[in-house]
């Protein structure tokens, strides 16, 4: 009867499990589908990652094509829709890939279906591995419970010690009383090193508040804004630009550096032209946002 019950709790746990595992597997990433496109050719996927831009076709509609762009690279990929979303927002999109009708072997999602807010790749990582931990150490627990437990034999008691009356004190002689060493100091947080990896390149203000002012890259993502609800690694003191302005990528295998808009109400200039989509930034290049001006720095 124990065991039955084990093997009925067990299959409980295992069962979320598994369908977490199987839901998480559905999720496709944008730099895959554009690598390799003949490979999703009409499978039912799903996309989490933030609108970049919107076009209603025809104009005036609900209707049209946006981009969504998640955490894999630089590269949007083209949805198709019958409501429009607005810029800037995040969601889980799942749709049917399917062939540009305009440009052969170029991917568009037709949407089936759109969840907001969508829940971010790393976040879905984090849960799942939490999830993962919590019940294999809940199944370990269950099969403690449910172990047999050993039969011993009657226990001796050792006979009880007669109490010795305690000697009277003797307030004629000195006693030492040990000295207790110091406790030892804790050890300060802050003296452990921090790990800083340098992408060998940086961001200079070149005019504007905080001139002369450098902002090394250190991540494959670094966020450009204004101090605001978005906690930005370049964070420009200047009220012309957006809090959620835009975002510099890191290509590990290229070397390279791409630069996107996220603002939809001040544009984002490269060497004077307006950022519509991920751009490639040189060294020296000039990256223009509101009265700002940053000069990109490559070692």
């Amino acid at each position: 009867m124990r065991k039955n019950r084990s093997l009925v709790l067990l299959a409980m746990i295992v069962l979320p499990v598994v369908l977490a595992v199987a839901c998480w597997a559905a999720q496709a990433w944008i730099v895959e589908i554009l690598a390799n496109p003949s490979r999703f050719w009409n499978i039912n996927v799903t996309i989490v990652g933030q609108v970049q831009s919107v076009q209603a076709v025809p104009e005036g509609t609900t209707r049209g094509y946006y981009s969504i762009l998640d955490e894999s690279g630089p590269n949007p990929l083209t949805v198709k829709s019958a409501d429009l979303p607005p810029v800037g927002r995040n969601y889980s999109v799942t749709g049917i890939v399917i062939q540009d009708p305009a440009k052969a072997n170029i991917p568009v999602l037709k949407e089936v279906s759109r969840s907001s807010p969508g829940m971010a790749s790393t976040s879905r990582y984090i849960l799942i591995g939490a999830a993962i931990v919590f019940l294999v150490l809940l199944i370990a627990f269950i099969v403690l419970l449910t172990r047999p437990k050993k039969k011993t034999g009657d226990t001796i008691r050792p006979a009880a010690r007669p109490s010795i009356p305690p000697a009277a004190p003797d307030f004629d002689k000195t006693v030492k009383m040990p000295v207790s060493s110091p406790a030892p100091a804790l050890a300060d947080a802050t003296d452990k090193t921090q790990v800083f990896m340098s992408l060998g390149a940086d961001m200079v203000v070149d005019k504007g508040p905080g001139k002369g002012k450098e902002f090394p890259l250190y991540k494959q993502v670094m966020t450009i804004g204004r101090p605001g609800a978005r906690k930005n690694d370049i964070e420009i003191d200047d009220d012309t630009v957006s809090k959620d302005q835009a975002s510099i990528y890191y290509d590990n295998a290229g070397k390279t550096f791409t630069i996107a808009n996220e603002s939809a109400t001040n544009p984002t200039k490269v060497n004077g032209q307006i950022v519509s989509t991920p751009t490639l930034i040189e060294n020296g290049a000039l990256i223009e946002m509101g009265r700002t001006l940053l000069r990109f720095k490559k070692d």
